[in-house]
């Protein structure tokens, strides 16, 4: 015989064996769908374990786990917070109170002037009231004269006539400038180039002609009191 056909016979022969012992194996095994359990069928005492745990457990007894989660309680609405009220703006102009508030402003210097006049009333006690009065306009028509070469007026300035400051200054008793001068008239020049062109030269008049002649008046010159505080009024002709 052929080897070949010999190697098919053994082949076929082995799958036949094969075939068999799978099928031995498959009817030795009991499915485990149709297997019987056993069960033993007992009786419950009527005091058992069992019941007594069910009693003490409450029915309406709810674990924290199933209990519903309830709504937040709704919150107040805040009552709105009211607006502040604007200022009231009073509209109404009281004349009455600004004409106060003016004569409180001017009330100081009125009062300093008023104690000035008293003052040299007083400091020229054992002169007579005439006597007073003249001796003040001798005062002043000796700072006229002595001003005139110190006072220059600037020139080419529109409406010189309004041009009129008022200069005071102190004087020691040798007849020195003591202290710097101070404008009391006009009050306000800033913005006015031709008033303040006029203030500035009265200053400089009453700097330049420092030392003043009183102390060697023949009339004036024992009453220093007098004209240790000196005014004098700078016109564009005097």
């Amino acid at each position: 015989m052929r080897p070949g056909v010999i190697v098919s016979i053994i082949g076929h022969i082995g799958a036949v064996l094969m075939t068999f012992l799978v099928w031995e194996t498959r009817a030795v095994i009991v499915p485990m769908s149709g297997s019987v359990v056993p069960v033993e069928i007992v009786d419950v005492a009527p005091e058992s374990n069992v019941r007594a745990l069910a009693e003490d457990v409450p029915d309406d007894e709810v674990s924290p786990e199933e209990q519903e989660p309830t709504e937040a309680e709704e919150q107040p609405t805040p009552a709105p917070t009211p607006a502040p009220r604007p200022p009231q703006r009073n509209d109404d102009f009281d004349l009455d109170s600004v004409a106060g508030l003016i004569n409180r402003e001017r009330e100081p210097g009125r009062r300093q002037n008023e104690g000035q006049r008293a003052d040299r009333t007083q400091q020229g006690a054992g002169l007579g009231t005439a006597e007073v009065a003249a001796m003040e306009d001798r005062i002043r028509a000796l700072a006229r004269a002595h001003m005139r070469r110190c006072w220059r007026m600037p020139v080419d300035l529109p409406d010189p006539d309004r041009l009129v400051v008022t200069v005071q200054f102190e004087i020691n008793r040798n007849g020195t400038l003591n202290g710097q001068p101070r404008v009391l008239s006009p009050r306000n020049y800033t913005f006015d180039p031709a008033m303040r062109a006029a203030v500035e030269a009265a200053l400089r008049a009453v700097r330049v002609c420092d030392p003043y002649p009183f102390p060697d008046g023949p009339v004036v010159g024992e009453h220093y009191n007098l004209w240790r505080e000196t005014e004098f009024t700078f016109r564009p002709s005097f």
